[in-house]
């Protein structure tokens, strides 16, 4: 998620203008290079490799039908001439690909890491809605996925530090 989460942080700060630009251009990936040490020297080993593999499939099924899902938005907002949807329906599609993965993985934080990247990309959508531009759009709906990404990182580096639970059970 962290390497994801800095993919939208860069999208969005080469859509920010003046010193904002620079400083986000240098800051966010300082953030996702230390949130992802935190998460290799805290998660590696969390989770069972048996676990995973059971799950396998059905993951990469998950993944292949969020894959086609954002090229189909990319292409029709590209057809209809309505680049400012893109990056809030993209990130409808990667919050409703968390949500399946709640339970698969037994991870609670996915439930609400997709709600917000659904939220956020709803969010995204009103803005192109109202006639916001593209680079209103990746902004606002990229910087807020990046963070949200890097909340769930941060909240499963606690967890696995603390020894315990990134929210309660998933059924």
């Amino acid at each position: 998620m962290t390497v994801f989460g800095t993919v939208w942080w860069l999208s969005g700060a080469t859509a920010l203008r003046g010193l904002a630009e620079p400083v986000a251009l240098v800051g966010g990936p300082a953030v996702g290079v230390l949130l992802f040490t935190l998460a290799l020297r805290r998660l590696n080993g969390v989770g069972e490799q048996a676990a995973y593999e059971r799950a396998a499939r059905r993951f990469h099924g998950i993944n292949l039908i969020q894959a086609a899902a954002v090229v189909a938005v990319i292409v029709a907002a590209n057809r209809a001439g309505a680049l400012a949807w893109i990056p809030g329906a993209i990130a409808v599609v990667v919050g409703a690909h968390f949500l399946p993965l709640a339970p698969l993985f037994g991870m609670p934080v996915y439930r609400w890491t997709g709600g917000l990247l659904i939220g956020v990309g709803l969010a995204g959508c009103w803005i192109a809605l109202a006639g916001g531009g593209v680079d209103t759009a990746r902004a606002v709906v990229c910087l807020a996925c990046a963070a949200v990404l890097w909340a769930a990182t941060a909240l499963l580096v606690r967890a696995a530090a603390t020894g315990g639970r990134a929210g309660p059970p998933v059924r």
